[in-house]
């Protein structure tokens, strides 16, 4: 065979291998402080950090509206998805992820309810949090009904 046949089919096969890679969906278990530290990290960046569970009918209608904004500007801003579902539900909350294509970091928060919202200050989900590339908190929905077309109000005011 010839080699340039060979090396561009080589070629194809590792292209479509690492944009596989890159679309997978995975969840993983965290503590509290590691949950900042992930959030820390893209300092630089516009951070929304969207607090949901599997059994919250709002968090699940707004979810893909966090997927559809990391697709059209994950340059610019960091996407990250915290589902607060007991840790036996993992499953449940990575099949849904899969189903809505998130694609970017998705944590499920292993803490006491009362731990994590002391910390971030919000009584139930859905909550979304908002910082911009100081890692500033900006904006923090929770307590009423709210839409991604809010959020993307502030996150395009700050970007």
């Amino acid at each position: 065979m010839n080699t340039r046949i060979v090396l561009a089919l080589l070629a194809v096969y590792l292209g479509v291998g690492a944009l596989h890679a890159e679309d997978k969906v995975e969840i993983s278990a965290v503590k509290l402080a590691d949950l900042n530290a992930a959030i820390a990290k893209h300092k630089g960046k516009i951070v929304v950090v969207d607090f949901w569970a599997t059994f919250c009918i709002p968090c699940r209608k707004e979810f893909p509206n966090l997927v559809k904004l990391h697709g059209e500007q994950s340059s610019t801003i960091a996407c990250i998805s915290v589902t607060v579902d007991n840790p036996d539900d993992s499953a449940k909350a990575l099949r849904f992820l899969k189903q809505q294509k998130a694609v970017f970091e998705n944590y499920l928060l292993d803490e006491k309810a009362e731990v994590y919202q002391k910390e971030f200050g919000f009584a139930a989900v859905p909550c979304v949090l908002v910082y911009d590339r100081n890692g500033k908190l900006v904006k923090k929905f929770s307590d009423k009904e709210f839409t991604y077309k809010e959020v993307r109000k502030v996150v395009d005011e700050i970007n």
